[in-house]
């Protein structure tokens, strides 16, 4: 498979869970408020199960979004020294942004991270992956820094999946837990 249609599949598959877990989320929530087993109560913070979580799956899926876009363009392998951590503090948090330099074409470029992150994932002097976009090397990404945002992006989404199946058979893990209760 080519590399192009590699990224068309995975974007295609962003896109679509994108769109079909909202809507699914919404059928749970449904099924919850007209389940005629649960009480009123037990519908509405089941229902809340379904909701609340897709917070979590939009931002985790954005997170995912901009993966996919910086990956898009910067399609060649170069490899970068890290010429910063790019340490910052602001009150009650700090960040880094790294900063690298490469050569490419001949020039060398001294680009800097966009995005930080409360962790740095590099360390000055280090040798780094680096994937740069040939016609315009500022758009770059460097693989160690997106995992740290695919985790998140992860965990997000894991949230905003898992809690709404929580939601939908809510009632029979009360049951369950009502049992071990009754043991």
């Amino acid at each position: 498979m080519k590399k192009s249609t590699q990224k068309e599949t995975v974007n295609g598959k962003w896109r679509f869970l994108a769109v079909f877990w909202p809507l699914l989320c919404m059928v749970f929530m449904g099924i919850i408020l007209f389940d005629p087993d649960r009480k009123i109560d037990e519908r509405i913070a089941d229902a809340m199960f379904t909701l609340i979580p897709l917070v979590f799956f939009v931002i985790g899926m954005s997170i995912r979004r901009s993966l996919l876009k910086e990956r898009r363009y910067a399609t060649v392998l170069t490899t970068a020294t890290v010429v910063s951590e790019g340490l910052r503090i602001r009150p009650g948090k700090r960040s880094f942004f790294p900063e690298f330099e490469f050569r490419a074409g001949g020039n060398l470029y001294h680009v800097k991270a966009a995005k930080g992150s409360g962790v740095s994932c590099v360390t000055k002097g280090k040798q780094e992956e680096l994937y740069y976009a040939p016609e315009n090397p500022g758009v770059f990404y460097v693989p160690k820094l997106q995992k740290h945002e695919r985790r998140v992006s992860a965990l997000l989404c894991g949230i905003g999946i898992l809690w709404p199946v929580i939601g939908l058979f809510a009632p029979q893990i009360r049951m369950l837990f009502s049992f071990l209760q009754e043991s």
